[in-house]
């Protein structure tokens, strides 16, 4: 099995936030369920008495953004990333939701220090299989009629480029087949096949969104393809020696291939969206 990527590794991939945020608009452009999700996932609860709100591995706060005009007029929220690069974003990101906030980098961990029963709304998007084991102290967050809101993907999502990621380095004998990418460690963390297990300890309310979703690329837009593919590759590609192979090149080189002859490439981008009520989780620090 891959090693799961360690914070450095994660910082690597992420803290170029101007490219983070290119590839975001990436996706909305060759989606093909044009619906935001967080719009989707914020209308399926009612936030107007919510005025304690903390955002997990917030990045630019896309998310907190989203909130404009749902929450109680006096709310405040709370954006907490590792990567200290995007706090002016996410503060900007407060200014456009009509919201006070703050940003701290001092990562996920540090929610062990804040009191129980003090949060009235926790949101987390595409972040939580970086720290699941954090899900009891969310609970321990929130207050008795809080919600938990988190983002996630598809035990299908990016099939096809882990397919072909598998492929070559098994060609240059890179991937045992026992041995998982990077990407495949994450998805098993936290997916819509797992989410509700994983949540069911701590939360007595849980409903779960199928997001489904596809990126279309025409063939004379394979190169955009490739430039989702560069942005993530290192989730599928660290500690599997391709840098000393030159294998991200040649992966480059055969999503290029693709556009030729094909009407369309497309890849699979099924999310999952969880809605969570009445946390079980005991008073005091887990």
């Amino acid at each position: 099995m891959a090693d799961f990527p360690d914070k450095r590794k994660i910082r690597q991939v992420f803290r170029n936030v101007q490219k983070h945020r290119h590839i975001e608009k990436l996706i909305r452009r060759f989606s093909s369920n044009k619906d935001d999700i967080r719009v989707t996932a914020l209308n399926a609860a009612d936030l107007s008495s919510c005025r304690t709100v903390l955002e997990l591995g917030c990045a630019f706060g896309a998310f907190t953004e989203a909130l404009k005009g749902r929450l109680h007029p006096e709310a405040f929220i709370t954006g907490i990333d590792i990567i200290a690069e995007y706090g002016p974003f996410f503060r900007e990101a407060c200014a456009r939701a009509g919201y006070p906030g703050r940003f701290s980098p001092a990562g996920v961990a540090s929610i062990r220090k804040l009191p129980s029963r003090s949060c009235d709304l926790v949101l987390c998007s595409y972040a939580l299989y970086f720290f699941v084991d954090m899900i009891p102290q969310i609970a321990r967050l929130l207050k008795k009629d809080g919600l938990f809101i988190t983002i996630t993907h598809d035990e299908g999502n990016m099939q096809e480029l882990i397919h072909l990621t598998r492929t070559t380095l098994k060609e240059h004998g890179l991937l045992a087949d026992n041995r998982l990418l990077p990407v495949e460690s994450i998805l098993r963390q936290f997916s819509a096949a797992n989410g509700r297990e994983r949540l069911e300890p701590y939360f007595s309310d849980i409903r779960a969104l199928e997001f489904p979703n596809t990126l279309v690329f025409q063939p004379w837009e394979i190169y955009f393809f490739v430039d989702y593919y560069q942005f993530k590759s290192p989730f599928f590609l660290l500690d599997t020696g391709a840098d000393k192979h030159r294998i991200v090149q040649t992966l480059l080189h055969k999503l290029q291939d693709m556009g030729a002859g094909r009407k369309v490439i497309s890849m699979c981008k099924d999310d999952a969206i969880f809605i969570c009520r009445l946390p079980l989780s005991p008073e005091g620090p887990s």
